[in-house]
């Protein structure tokens, strides 16, 4: 089954009884994300639907002590004028080079 961009999520839950987090994902770049992240070994991965041989949606668990909340909120980096000008300068510096 392949799921439109209406129908795709990722759904991540905490199971405070079992100290486990659950995650759901019908997203493919998500699922490529888990299935090639070492952290989630592929025996866990339980895949729930597949198109042509790929996987479509996945559900797997983790340890809490594997995952924090942290790790959902990125916070946003903020640059100085100064640091900005340096990083526009390098990026010149590696086109030129090309």
């Amino acid at each position: 089954m392949k799921f439109n961009k209406l129908e795709q999520e990722t759904v991540i839950t905490y199971d405070a009884k079992r100290g486990e987090w659950i995650f759901y994902t019908c997203v493919p770049s998500h699922i490529q994300l888990f299935l090639t992240n070492s952290m989630v070994s592929t025996e866990k991965i339980e895949v729930l639907t597949t198109h042509e041989g790929k996987a479509t949606s996945i559900k797997f668990q983790l340890e809490k002590s594997l995952v924090s909340p942290k790790d959902f909120v990125k916070k946003q980096r903020v640059l100085s004028e100064k640091q900005r000008q340096a990083l526009q300068q390098g990026r010149k510096k590696r086109i030129d080079a090309i």
